[in-house]
């Protein structure tokens, strides 16, 4: 399945004396799982982690967000950003491990640079 149908949801939300559950494709498969994570997380606000885990100024955090590479990072005026953890040039994974980077994030394969603001 795609997508869940409606039908599936309609049955979750009656009131709970004919509420039916999930059925277990939602718990099993990998379209139910792909349709979840556009829904419920690549949609809204979620934490990736914590302030202190990037305490100084150039702290860097590589983040596997549900298979999307993403890389925490505190400004040089104490702001955290984060971005994909990709090159806008050729796609490699920017930074494989926590670091502290002194001016900016460099692509190991071409040396694309971006300041900790994403320019």
């Amino acid at each position: 399945m795609s997508v869940i149908e409606q039908s599936v949801l309609d049955r979750v939300r009656q009131p709970v004396e004919r509420a039916l559950g999930l059925p277990n494709d939602c718990y099993t498969d990998a379209a139910y799982f792909e349709w979840e994570k556009k829904a419920v997380f690549f949609a809204n606000w979620a934490a990736i982690g914590f302030g202190k885990d990037i305490p100084k100024a150039g702290d860097a955090m590589p983040v596997d967000f549900l298979g999307m590479p993403l890389l925490a990072v505190r400004d040089q005026d104490g702001k955290i950003n984060v971005f994909q953890n990709t090159c806008r040039h050729r796609g490699m994974i920017l930074l494989e491990e926590k670091a502290n980077l002194r001016g900016v994030i460099r692509c190991p394969y071409h040396s694309w640079c971006y300041d900790l603001n994403g320019d």
